[in-house]
C-alpha cells in the first residue's frame, strides 16, 4: 500500500472536519469557487463550473453544497493525461447557487463578511487550499503553496495574512499561473491551525522542535570542539616554552610563582588555566594564571632569540 504524503494527510484531515455553522459552510464554498470556479455558457444558459483534483476533495465540496443549498447540479468524473493519468470531478452548478455570493465570486477582493471574521476567513482559506493547495513534507522543507490564476487576488490574501495574523507569504508567477508561498515553519504552523488542520500543525511543530534541538546540539559540539582545539594549541605552546626554559636556564631559575605554575603545567597538560589556578597555593584566578603563563612564553621567546643566556 502506497504511503500517504504529508499533503494528502492534510487533505484527509480537512475533508474529515465536521460541518459547522452555515456561515462557515458558505465561506468554505466561496473559497472553493474563488480558487477553481468559472462561468460557462451553453445552449441551456449560464452556469458555474468547478473541477476539483481528486475524489476526496469532491466529496467534501458535495457535502458543503448539500448543507448550503438544495439546488440541482451536474457531476461528472473527468480524467486528464499528461505525464500520468489524473482523475478529478467536475461540478456544473446553476447560477441560482451563486445568488448569495455572486458579486463576491466575480470580484478579486476578499469578501467583506469574511475579512471581518477570523473564523470565516479560516474556512474560506480552507476551501482555497483544498481546491488548489499543497504542502511539502516538513521533514524536507517548510513550504505551503496555493495556486490561482489571479495575481491580484493572491496579493490580497498575502496582505491579509500579514496584517491580521502576522503570517509572512509571497506571491510569485509560475509557468501557468500565480502562487502564494509560505516558507517559514512558524507561519506554516499558524496557517495550518487557521484552516483547521490542527493535527498536521502539531506534526510540523514537533519536527521543528526536533530540528531546533539537533541544531543546538550541533552548535554546542562545534563550540566545544573549537574550544578544545584552541586549548590544545595553547597548551602545546606553553609546554614548549617551559621545556626551552628548562633546557637553557632551568625551571628553578624562575620566580617562585612562575616555577610552581611551570611544574604544574608539565605535570598536568590536560588541565585548563582555571583548573591550574585552583591547584596553586594560594589559589589564582584564570586571568592571573594567564598573565604568568605569558611571562613564561615571553621569556622562552627571548631565550630563543639569544637575548637571555
Amino acid at each position: 500500500m502506497r504511503k500517504m504524503s504529508f499533503s494528502e494527510r492534510i487533505r484527509y484531515e480537512l475533508c474529515s472536519l465536521q460541518m459547522s455553522t452555515l456561515n462557515e459552510v458558505e465561506a468554505e464554498l466561496m473559497g472553493f469557487m474563488k480558487a477553481k470556479g468559472v462561468l460557462r455558457l451553453s445552449n441551456e444558459g449560464t452556469f458555474a463550473s468547478i473541477t476539483l483534483p481528486n475524489i476526496q476533495t469532491a466529496r467534501r465540496f458535495l457535502r458543503l453544497i448539500d448543507a448550503f443549498s438544495s439546488v440541482e447540479h451536474e457531476t461528472m468524473v473527468v480524467q486528464t493525461q499528461r505525464l500520468w493519468k489524473q482523475r478529478g470531478v467536475q461540478f456544473n452548478l446553476p447560477m441560482t447557487f451563486l445568488k448569495n455570493f455572486q458579486d463576491e465570486f466575480l470580484s478579486e477582493e476578499i469578501p467583506t463578511k469574511i475579512a471581518n471574521d477570523a473564523v470565516l476567513f479560516g474556512s474560506f482559506l480552507r476551501g482555497l487550499y483544498l481546491a488548489c493547495g499543497s504542502v511539502i513534507d516538513p521533514n524536507i522543507s517548510y513550504h505551503m503553496e496555493i495556486a490561482c490564476s489571479s495575481q491580484n487576488f493572491l496579493t490580497q490574501i498575502c496582505r491579509f495574512l500579514k496584517d491580521k495574523f502576522g503570517i509572512e507569504s509571497k506571491v510569485w508567477q509560475s509557468r501557468y499561473n500565480y502562487k502564494l508561498s509560505i516558507r517559514r515553519a512558524n507561519d506554516l504552523i499558524e496557517t495550518l491551525n487557521l484552516i483547521g488542520a490542527i493535527e498536521s500543525a502539531l506534526v510540523v511543530e514537533q519536527i521543528m522542535q526536533k530540528r531546533s534541538v539537533a541544531s543546538d546540539v550541533n552548535r554546542s559540539m562545534n563550540f566545544l570542539s573549537a574550544n578544545a582545539d584552541r586549548i590544545g594549541i595553547s597548551t602545546v605552546k606553553q609546554v614548549r616554552a617551559i621545556e626551552i626554559i628548562d633546557q637553557q636556564i632551568g625551571i628553578d631559575s624562575l620566580e617562585d610563582d612562575l616555577k610552581k605554575l611551570a611544574k604544574l603545567r608539565i605535570e598536568n597538560e590536560d588541565l585548563s588555566l582555571r583548573e591550574l589556578g585552583e591547584m596553586m597555593e594560594p589559589k589564582m584566578s584564570k586571568s592571573m594564571v594567564y598573565a604568568r603563563m605569558r611571562k613564561i612564553i615571553q621569556l622562552a621567546d627571548k631565550i630563543e632569540r639569544g637575548q637571555v643566556k
